[in-house]
């Protein structure tokens, strides 16, 4: 389903004000003594090359007197939410000391972080950590003549070069998954303290990603945990549920609104069919639900060595067989985005190149767990072949995601896996007529006064791109005509 537009306009327009924001303090030379209070010498510093951009944070090189180099990185405004930037920093804090005190992948150390509130220039919460020199993986794969942007990677790439890339993802998974927990929940924060227990409920790429983009908030009481993947998947799904309720713009149609109402019941009522009952009460594994091919800066475009795991937000302890499933990041791009969508009842074109993919990483897979002690039993191997044999792959997929749609890779996938017959038949349960004619009613009805309430914001931002309305002034408009107090930026704006 589409994100809501209403709320982009809005945290487009807090976007560019933050980056306004971080601009003047770095002319005024605020930005650079206050990075060089963290310096154990306290050298000064100064901004080496422009920001570098990600989906959810944006980072500056800063080089000190002596050539040390720090990334200083902020989470965006506008791209996550106000309420929960200062936990996904600290989660974040938390899981890069992990990895880097327990395992041999390459993360990058952490030399100061802080809330919003500590950060004396204003700009939100913050992590300094080195800088890692080499090339983002993820612009090495990309396709320089593909016709509209996408993250998917390039056709002209060679096995040799898939291998060399996977074999290093392999063994990274390997080490994480010999750390076991003992439920399911959040990280606890590097400063956590009785008086501020860790929320038992996680901070998902999925939950962030409904409230941000789509205006739901799913998270429900996060003091109530999971014993199970069964109670965790049932809350996860639940959130697809919820987000289809109460989204404004979530359907576009009675044939699309009656056809999500459906499908979604289905999906409620299948978790029980796909739970490995092995994993069900633990071993609990370290998930990072964005983990994947962006997130590796290699040595060069010859030398594909991995020197860098980064952004590693959306991270909490989740069940094995989530970690242990078939990989969503083979081909770089979410297999949820419409590029992969089904054309009637045809897969797309890009469906042979991901199991291919798969079948590659499965092989190098089973080679680094031969070489990597421990692993005689081949239990993560063995694990996603379940997720492959079961089906569960898929479910998997759209646990993992927001704004699902009925016609997206991973639901059609599983909607063929269990049978076009039993799917029928499961429909069928929850085909109440009444039920379906209020619902479709209530969402086509909220649809009108979505594209009414867009109608107008998109005259507002047009009065804006032409300097006859300020930033602020378009915000607090925009608060007040939509009812979306939500919106207010800690960074600039106070609820």
């Amino acid at each position: 389903m589409d994100t809501n537009a209403v709320l982009d306009l809005v945290h487009e327009v807090q976007g560019q004000l933050w980056v306004d924001k971080v601009n003047e303090a770095h002319r005024t030379g605020r930005l650079c003594q206050w990075v060089s209070t963290f310096h154990p010498d306290k050298l000064p510093c100064q901004l080496d090359g422009s920001f570098y951009y990600g989906a959810f944070n944006a980072g500056i090189k800063m080089v000190f007197s002596d050539s040390t180099a720090w990334m200083v990185r902020f989470p965006r405004v506008g791209r996550v939410s106000d309420d929960y930037t200062d936990e996904k920093v600290a989660v974040e804090v938390t899981v890069l000391n992990l990895i880097r005190n327990r395992t041999t992948i390459p993360v990058p150390t952490v030399h100061a972080w802080g809330s919003a509130s500590s950060n004396m220039i204003g700009l939100g919460p913050f992590i300094i950590m080195d800088f890692i020199y080499g090339v983002s993986l993820s612009d090495l794969l990309k396709d320089p003549d593909a016709e509209r942007p996408t993250r998917l990677m390039k056709e002209d790439i060679s096995d040799s070069e898939i291998k060399a890339i996977y074999r290093q993802l392999a063994n990274f998974m390997l080490q994480l998954f010999k750390l076991d927990f003992g439920r399911v929940g959040s990280l606890p924060s590097p400063t956590a303290v009785a008086q501020s227990p860790t929320p038992n409920r996680p901070l998902t790429f999925k939950a962030h990603s409904i409230l941000q983009n789509g205006g739901v908030d799913t998270f429900g009481d996060r003091d109530q945990g999971f014993t199970t993947t069964t109670e965790y998947f049932q809350y996860v799904i639940g959130q697809d549920w919820k987000q289809l309720l109460d989204q404004s713009n979530s359907a576009f149609g009675v044939y699309d609104a009656q056809n999500k109402y459906l499908a979604f019941k289905v999906l409620k009522d299948l978790i029980h069919d796909f739970v490995n009952p092995k994993y069900d009460r633990g071993k609990f594994k370290l998930i990072c639900d964005d983990l994947g091919l962006a997130n590796l800066i290699v040595r060069s475009k010859e030398d594909l060595t991995v020197v860098g795991v980064v952004d590693l937000e959306w991270s909490y302890i989740g069940p094995a067989q989530l970690f242990g499933s078939a990989p969503w990041w083979l081909l770089q791009d979410r297999p949820v985005n419409s590029v992969w969508d089904y054309n009637g009842d045809e897969p797309p074109k890009i469906a042979a190149r991901y199991f291919k993919c798969l079948d590659i990483f499965m092989h190098v897979l089973e080679e680094e767990e031969t070489k990597m002690p421990g692993n005689e039993e081949r239990e993560l191997s063995s694990l996603i072949k379940w997720s492959q044999a079961s089906g569960a792959m898929w479910l998997h997929m759209l646990l993992s995601s927001g704004f699902n749609e009925c016609r997206s890779f991973p639901f059609m996938q599983l909607r063929r896996h269990l049978g076009d017959t039993e799917w029928a038949k499961r429909e069928m349960e929850f085909d109440n007529a009444e039920e379906l004619e209020e619902f479709t009613a209530r969402k086509l009805g909220e649809l009108d006064r979505y594209d009414a309430a867009l109608e107008k914001l998109e005259g507002d931002k047009e009065l804006v791109d032409s300097r006859r309305m300020t930033k602020e002034e378009f915000i607090a408009k925009a608060i007040e005509e939509h009812n979306c107090p939500h919106l207010y930026s800690q960074r600039g704006h106070k609820k």
